[in-house]
């Protein structure tokens, strides 16, 4: 947990930032030898110095963004494992740090499964639910938000996505519709409608399965924790981040899905526009909220509609561009790095990233060109990535060690570089993240 200093409200952007990544890399590790806490030491130092642009000794590798489901895999874990069965990773995961030693740690996912399944949760299909046992998770998009329904949401977001986008979307969270308008619970006799709900059968049948999914999760975490403290614990610090997205994404993916929300740029431009800029607020809260409760002192936003490919420049800086760039601009203020993780082309957004202040960014990308990327972007920001997943499954390991060891020779002389993958694989070879990992060693 992050605790402000009593001066925060007279501390510049950059202030809170360094105070944040202090905390961040100063957080109290058990840990389990001197040997640890020293490597543990040397790689949290130096993982700061390349957050803060400043002299290093070498970049460093971070498989996290490609390689993380690959480590269970390698020790034979099923996707089904990957949802329900945690306890499981402990030894595949803390093998492979103390086998391969990388630079930060390689985390897990926390799919929680039976927690999903008590919810009836409709957002995504999994393995050993409708996908077959060899595969994890499979997002199945719908209109959870009628086009009709733009102002109900720009008018509260919060009370929308309470009151109609959960309870369509998690088949048993139906009876939130109950609810009231929180906002009218002033006076005594509103005691009647705050409490009601929670007289009925329905909704008292929707608690239990609350505590209960919540239980189940409890499980989840409780393995995670564990395996994740021992990472830490060996040495291995994490990269502090929280997972959040873009408002238009947020909109895109899971309320109108691509399809509805592809149709309303040309048929409700003003009504989209709006919901994205009462999501702004919202998300800059939350975000702040959850980032100082866990301390991590990134949000590691996973972009998606805004890819070259998606949308035309036009159509990017008019719907995507600057409610984004205003949420990035108030985590900023509040000291919080954003970790971009550009899935995709960015090729035509460059010039819309360097907008943003110095060392507010880490630039982690998939497919973009990264000689572009070094010119325009490295004197101010982080530049991360773009190691292809598609090299890592199916290239020779000469291939994957000349193409990082190329990354390595292009970002020599630039300020701050991690080398990533572009994105997630499921299936490559030890020796393939060897030649990764090496590749900042030379």
């Amino acid at each position: 947990m992050f605790i402000r200093p009593d001066n925060w409200n007279k501390m510049t952007p950059m202030e809170r930032r360094a105070a944040r990544l202090d905390a961040w890399q100063n957080a109290p590790v058990p840990f389990a030898s001197p040997e640890a806490e020293a490597n543990y030491k040397e790689r949290i130092t130096r993982l700061r110095k390349i957050y803060d642009m400043e002299p290093h000794d070498r970049p460093v590798a971070d498989a996290f963004m490609g390689a993380n489901e690959y480590v269970g895999r390698r020790r034979g874990l099923t996707g089904t494992d990957f949802v329900y069965n945690h306890d499981k990773m402990f030894g595949p995961y803390v093998d492979f740090h103390r086998e391969f030693q990388p630079d930060v740690a390689v985390g897990m996912l926390p799919y929680p499964g039976k927690s999903w399944d008590i919810l009836g949760f409709k957002n995504y299909v999994w393995g050993g639910q409708k996908l077959p046992e060899n595969l994890v998770i499979q997002a199945v998009e719908g209109e959870y938000m009628t086009a009709d329904e733009y102002k109900d949401f720009a008018a509260d977001p919060t009370a929308f996505w309470l009151k109609q986008y959960l309870p369509r979307s998690y088949g048993a969270l139906g009876p939130l519709a109950m609810l009231p308008d929180f906002t009218r619970i002033s006076e005594s006799v509103d005691t009647i409608d705050l409490l009601l709900p929670f007289a009925m059968p329905p909704f008292q049948e929707m608690l239990h399965k609350l505590m209960e999914a919540a239980g189940e999760l409890m499980k989840v975490l409780g393995a995670v924790g564990q395996t994740m403290g021992t990472i830490a614990g060996e040495g291995f610090p994490s990269m502090g981040l929280n997972i959040v997205k873009t408002p238009f994404d947020y909109l895109g993916d899971t309320l109108r899905g691509t399809k509805g929300i592809l149709t309303d740029m040309y048929r409700r431009p003003k009504d989209l526009l709006m919901a994205c800029e009462a999501y702004v607020p919202v998300l800059i809260k939350a975000i702040v909220g959850a980032s100082d409760r866990s301390g991590a002192p990134a949000a590691l936003y996973v972009l998606h509609k805004g890819a070259d490919g998606f949308m035309s420049q036009a159509q990017f800086e008019k719907f995507y561009w600057p409610t984004w760039k205003q949420v990035m601009m108030g985590l900023y203020e509040e000291g919080i790095t954003s970790y971009l993780f550009i899935e995709g082309s960015y090729n035509n957004r460059m010039e819309n990233l360097a907008e943003m202040p110095e060392k507010s960014l880490v630039c982690h990308f998939d497919k973009s060109d990264m000689r572009k990327a070094k010119e325009i972007l490295s004197d101010k920001f982080v530049i991360a990535g773009n190691v292809p997943a598609s090299l890592m499954s199916t290239g020779t390991t000469d291939e994957v060690r000349a193409y990082c060891n190329d990354l390595v020779d292009l970002y020599a002389d630039a300020p701050a570089y991690i080398m990533a993958h572009g994105c997630f694989f499921e299936n490559t070879t030890d020796d393939k993240l060897r030649a990764f990992f090496d590749s900042v060693k030379k």
